[in-house]
């Protein structure tokens, strides 16, 4: 009997920690996101130096957030982030309107994709 209780004070104990890590990794999602639409928008009108300053605001919100991040994440997929977020402040600086837009749309994906592969669903289960 005392086992049952502990396996299941233990499944108890997991299934929150899943949830709460799951509500985080969306919140954080949808802030960097949200910071990435906003470089894309800049990008686009031409506003090259609010374009850079955002994403040095990406940058340090995404060192923040990763130290939690990389406790119950894909590595590789952190790693991808973080090497996009390397390549757009370039991008920017040279004023390659092309490729800085390119590594706004790999960024947003990159970041829903985090999400989205944390959720629980039947994919994510097998």
């Amino acid at each position: 009997m005392k086992n049952i209780v502990i396996s299941l004070i233990i499944s108890v104990i997991m299934i929150i920690s899943m949830s709460f890590s799951i509500k985080y990794l969306n919140n954080v999602s949808q802030d960097l996101v949200r910071l990435n639409d906003e470089i894309e928008k800049s990008i686009t009108d031409g506003n090259w130096d609010r374009a850079y300053n955002t994403t040095i605001e990406l940058t340090e919100k995404w060192k923040d957030y990763s130290k939690k991040i990389k406790l119950f994440s894909n590595h590789d997929e952190i790693d991808n982030i973080e090497m996009e977020l390397q390549k757009l402040p370039q991008y920017i600086k040279e004023k390659t309107k092309d490729e800085s837009l390119a590594s706004t749309y790999v960024l947003k994906f990159l970041l829903n994709h985090i999400a989205d592969l944390e959720k629980v669903n039947i994919e994510n289960i097998f």
